[in-house]
């Protein structure tokens, strides 16, 4: 058995498991640099069509995520409402909170529903807290999944657990501003990614642009609200028409025993076009310019990303399948150099000019690292047999480690086994005090057969005389 599958089939198991963890492990190449000026603090935008992060900034740092937080709110109530069309019971529990004096929670964003009012679904409230951001909304849902709304908090911070979240913590179901209220750019892309992959009606929700709701005494006829999102609505200078869902989170001011401190406004939205599909998270974009007025920075910031993304990467083939990147040597075989290829190809997103210039033969900023497995490899070699790894590294970052395996079969040749055997023998430090010692009992051997012929030619003398015979 070969030096090389010898080692295979001890390291092996160990190398699968490692490129297991590896595919299954988010891929990011080193964020990009917009050609916009960002006004968010926090951002954290990928590409979810290979995981790429194009935009980073501050994504695990805390923030207050507003109404943002009522993605995970919609999370809970969609994974625990077996019939979205059973009406919900409003008590004035749902809003007392809004009524008592904490001016951080007051003058919120509502869907109009009332206390007593007994013609409304979880339907109608999951619409009514992801579309106009109704607080309302949120605390009814609260009450109704779990009872109470710090019962629901805990559901949010348990579901923020599982997600993988470690920067989360939830207080309230809304996101009016509470010290214990926060969570990191990176983490709320956790939630809405989970929500996006994983949660059935999540994004058919997140992008309606309007919903009516059931009459009340206020809107005795019912009424329409429309989505708070204003790259989704046509009218506004920021409308992107790929744009879709998620939801806004803004908060003007808010206030702690410190006193007064300015608030942000935070966006979470995906974007479909030309093939490729973007999430962006954005939080703690001022709420206002240098001359006091409300400005949506956020609205802005995810407007200028997107143009900037759609315009600027393309998908490209950074490593073909079936490449030549390396040549070793093989010892022991009929042939004794190895051609290593990669098993597969490997593709990235990449700045448009820097892809033209790989398709053109260049390999531009692409950084090639190969790590061989055994330090010699001896035939007998089977075609495909892993014996290198190489990681491409773009920007300092290691995107992709892919396996490099044997292009063709090399079997043993015998004469160079034999060849190698005896080199082998004579490098090894053994070999001159065995081979002096072989000579020293070669001539032992020698003198004690001439000492036993000595005798035997005497005692066949002392014969000889006794019998009379002459020998000489």
């Amino acid at each position: 058995m070969s030096k090389a599958k010898k080692f295979s089939r001890a390291f092996l198991p160990v190398f699968m498991i490692c490129t297991i963890m590896t595919c299954l492990a988010p891929k990011a190449s080193a964020a990009f640099v917009p050609d916009s000026d960002v006004k968010s603090e926090g951002v954290y935008m990928v590409n979810l069509d290979t995981g790429i992060v194009v935009c980073a900034q501050n994504e695990h740092e805390r923030f207050f995520p507003a109404s943002t937080t009522k993605i995970m709110t919609c999370i809970i109530a969609l994974e625990n409402v077996p019939d979205l069309n059973a009406k919900v019971t409003i008590t004035y529990d749902a809003n007392n909170e809004f009524w008592e004096g904490d001016p951080n929670k007051t003058n919120v964003s509502s869907a109009l529903f009332e206390a007593g009012q007994d013609n409304v679904t979880f339907k109608d409230c999951i619409y009514g807290l992801m579309l106009p951001s109704g607080c309302d909304a949120a605390n009814i849902l609260a009450l109704n999944i779990a009872g109470s709304l710090s019962d629901f908090a805990a559901m949010m911070n348990q579901k923020a657990q599982e997600i993988g979240c470690t920067e989360t913590h939830f207080s309230n179901a809304h996101g009016l501003w509470e010290k214990d209220n926060y969570t990191t750019p990176y983490d709320l892309y956790l939630i809405t990614r989970y929500a996006y992959d994983n949660v059935p009606g999540f994004m058919e929700i997140c992008d309606t642009k309007s919903y009516t709701f059931p009459p009340n005494s206020i809107n005795p006829d019912g009424y329409s609200m429309t989505n708070t999102n204003k790259l989704m609505q046509t009218s506004s200078d920021y409308f992107l028409e790929y744009v879709h869902g998620v939801k806004t989170g803004s908060i003007d001011e808010y206030y702690d025993e410190s006193g007064t401190h300015d608030g942000g406004r935070c966006l979470v939205t995906t974007a479909q076009q030309n093939g490729y599909t973007y999430m962006l998270v954005t939080m703690q974009a001022p709420y206002y310019n240098a001359e006091g007025k409300a400005v949506d920075y956020a609205a802005n910031d995810h407007y200028n990303l997107y143009e900037w993304a759609y315009s600027n990467f393309t998908y490209c083939t950074v490593v073909p399948e079936g490449s030549i990147c390396s040549e070793i040597d093989v010892e022991q075989g009929e042939d004794d150099r190895l051609q290593l290829l990669t098993d597969f190809a490997f593709s990235t997103l990449l700045p448009v000019d820097q892809a033209e210039a790989i398709q053109n033969g260049d390999k531009g900023p692409i950084q090639r690292k190969i790590t061989y497995l055994y330090d010699t490899v001896t035939a007998p070699v089977k075609k495909g047999e892993i014996l290198a790894r190489m990681d491409v590294i773009y920007q300092d970052e290691v995107i992709a480690t892919m396996d490099l395996v044997a292009g063709r079969s090399i079997e043993r040749s015998q004469l160079a086994f034999m060849a190698d055997r005896a080199r082998s023998l004579l490098d090894t430090p053994w070999f001159i005090p065995l081979l002096i010692l072989l000579a020293l009992l070669i001539v032992v051997n020698v003198a004690l057969m001439s000492i036993r012929r000595a005798r035997l030619v005497r005692a066949a003398k002392r014969k000889a005389r006794r019998g009379g015979i002459s020998y000489k």
